[in-house]
């Protein structure tokens, strides 16, 4: 998955390390608009005064929360349904360095709002018994280079098909997502 700000792009690939297809692609919500600052939960100790923010952020976490464990959970029994075995999840985050060395107030809730949405997955990951590994999408070529043994523009080139195949939209956060269960094939 290509995990963003209050949503995910999921790539369920199969195959071989030499021939992957893709299964399966869908978007997961992790907020709900109708519970407000469910998209940027820290943004609301940034715009409301400390007393109104305190059980409007909790309201919005538990929100992420329950959301990331159950579409999580709905796209494990999706895979299951088709007839496969998920083998883990591998998440593709912005960054994996620690918010709360950023000065900026406004930067820093941006840094913990993008920490939250994979956290939440991996949490959910861990509770339902999957493995999972975390990537920063710097390091992600990088990665899948030595996990299938491939220099990083052949592995354009690979998913370029991948995603000729697959058809629109393929943008970075379908490469990123097919890219890190690419990886995890045998």
């Amino acid at each position: 998955m290509r995990v963003k700000t209050g949503r995910a792009t999921a790539l369920v690939v199969a195959g071989t390390r030499a021939a992957p297809r893709l299964l399966e692609r869908r978007e997961l919500q992790l907020h709900d608009p109708k519970v407000p600052y469910s998209g940027q939960p820290h943004h609301a100790a940034l715009e409301l005064d400390e007393k109104k923010a305190a059980p409007v952020t909790r309201r919005a976490l538990e929100t992420v929360r329950a959301l990331g464990r159950s579409e999580l959970e709905a796209a494990i029994r999706a895979v299951a349904a088709a007839g496969h075995q998920l083998r883990g999840v591998g998440l593709v985050v912005g960054s994996l360095g620690d918010p709360a060395k950023l000065g900026n107030p406004h930067v820093r809730a941006h840094a913990l709002e993008g920490r939250l949405y994979w956290e939440v997955l991996a949490d959910a990951a861990r509770e339902l018994d999957t493995p999972c590994a975390v990537i920063a999408e710097r390091d992600l070529y990088e990665h899948a280079a030595k996990a299938l043994g491939r220099k990083p523009d052949a592995l354009r080139a690979a998913l370029a098909e991948l995603g000729k195949a697959a058809g629109r939209p393929w943008g970075a956060e379908e490469k990123c997502a097919a890219l890190a269960a690419w990886s995890a094939l045998d």
